[in-house]
């Protein structure tokens, strides 16, 4: 009887160990999903930038937001050095004008950023080195949690919006 109530004892000590592991384990893929970096949930697709010799230049294409949770760009950098900023467009028709974004482009769970010429897009302040029709540039988009994550860009030429990036030198 003795050893019956022994064993029972053993029984119920080994199942309470193991409770506490099992709740662990069970929050292990919470723990996963929560370091997930924002970097991470970024899918970039279409991105080109536009060549230019030097001054002015912008970079465009579409950001998609693959996390369930917010993308936050803080900064956008190169090897080069160039100072590149988080444009947007204000106005309408005739009243149109680009500025700084202040703050991070945030992009919800799910959706896109997209970066067009006309619209928001990532500008090049005064370039370091030319940019080259046929080759590639790389930017490092950081976001606010720290993470980066490194995206090509295509240079190519292009006239279309026919844009005059020389007149917001005063930024």
């Amino acid at each position: 009887m003795t050893a019956l109530l022994l064993s029972f004892g053993l029984l119920l000590t080994g199942c309470a160990q193991n409770a506490p592991a099992a709740s662990q384990s069970s929050k292990a893929p919470q723990s996963a999903e929560q370091n997930s970096t924002q970097a991470q949930g970024l899918v970039a697709s279409d991105t080109w930038a536009k060549a230019a010799e030097s001054g002015m230049s912008a970079a465009f294409g579409t950001l998609h937001n693959s996390a369930d949770f917010p993308l936050e760009l803080r900064k956008v950098s190169n090897a080069q050095g160039d100072e590149i900023q988080l444009h947007e467009m204000t106005g309408s028709g005739q009243n149109m004008s680009m500025k700084q974004l202040e703050g991070d482009l945030v992009i919800a769970p799910g959706a896109d950023a997209v970066l067009a010429p006309g619209g928001n897009h990532l500008m090049f302040m005064d370039l370091k080195k030319p940019l080259v029709a046929a080759q590639t540039t790389t930017l490092a988009l950081e976001f606010s949690d720290g993470s980066s994550t490194d995206v090509d860009f295509a240079i190519r030429n292009f006239d279309g919006a026919k844009e005059n990036y020389d007149e917001h030198a005063g930024h």
